[in-house]
């Protein structure tokens, strides 16, 4: 059977955690959160490749996930090259890549940010606001499977709006 990855895409409270629930729940789709690790490896001292960024770090964790569960979903900003790098580099390994597109407006993003509880990479309004600009630009130049506005869809309705996928999470 193929692996599938589901790689959630966008600016930092979009809402990919949300859709990564969803899709475990609905899918079984094991979650690879960034946050934690990167929050770890800072933690130990590490510092990001200046070209790759935790790219190397987050594709170990995500294959390793990949020998104990058929499917994973990973969330990945979109702001830098190495994101997009991510499901290149999986896809090169013969693994099925989903590509899914999740936003929302600026300001609904920094009110999402300064409500945050759980443990995240740090960042400023400032940067929050930097981040969402490069992400929406680097997005507008890819094709996704699946664009979803999370300011458009409440909570209770996103199982419905991932529907779209659920043909392609299907085992092959």
């Amino acid at each position: 059977m193929v692996a599938t990855v589901v790689v959630l895409y966008g600016p930092k409270a979009a809402g990919k955690s949300h859709v990564a629930a969803i899709l475990h729940a609905q899918h079984g789709l094991t979650h690879i959160d960034p946050d934690p690790l990167v929050l770890d490896l800072l933690a130990r001292g590490d510092r990001p490749d200046p070209d790759l960024g935790w790219l190397p770090q987050v594709e170990d964790v995500v294959e390793r996930a990949l020998h104990t569960s058929p499917g994973i979903s990973v969330e990945a900003t979109g702001a830098w090259a190495s994101d997009w790098q991510l499901a290149s580099d999986l896809e090169d390994r013969g693994h099925r890549v989903l590509t899914v597109w999740v936003s929302a407006p600026l300001e609904l993003t920094l009110r999402r940010l300064a409500e945050r509880t759980a443990p995240t990479v740090p960042v400023t309004a400032a940067e929050a606001r930097a981040i969402w600009t490069a992400v929406n630009d680097r997005a507008s130049t890819h094709t996704f499977d699946l664009v979803l506005d999370t300011s458009d869809v409440g909570t209770e309705d996103l199982p419905r709006a991932l529907a779209p996928l659920a043909a392609q999470l299907s085992p092959t």
